[in-house]
């Protein structure tokens, strides 16, 4: 794939970094597409194979401070 270009100001809003993602895809080859979609592809099964967790475990507050 291409180096990114440099992100200017224009993409520090929600459009504007929604149009530089349009901008990015359109600019891409058929083979750079076909190998994003692959690696994107690997990345959903290596999620999917995860185990989910509850996250941290945290022990109940005793209302104390520390002092």
């Amino acid at each position: 794939m291409s180096p990114p270009a440099e992100a200017g100001w224009e993409t520090a809003t929600w459009e504007g970094s929604r149009r530089a993602q349009l901008r990015a895809a359109l600019s891409m080859t058929v083979r750079e597409r076909l190998q994003a979609l692959e690696d994107l592809s690997e990345l959903a099964e290596r999620l999917a194979a995860m185990p989910r967790t509850q996250g941290p475990k945290v022990a109940p507050s005793s209302g104390r401070s520390g002092a």
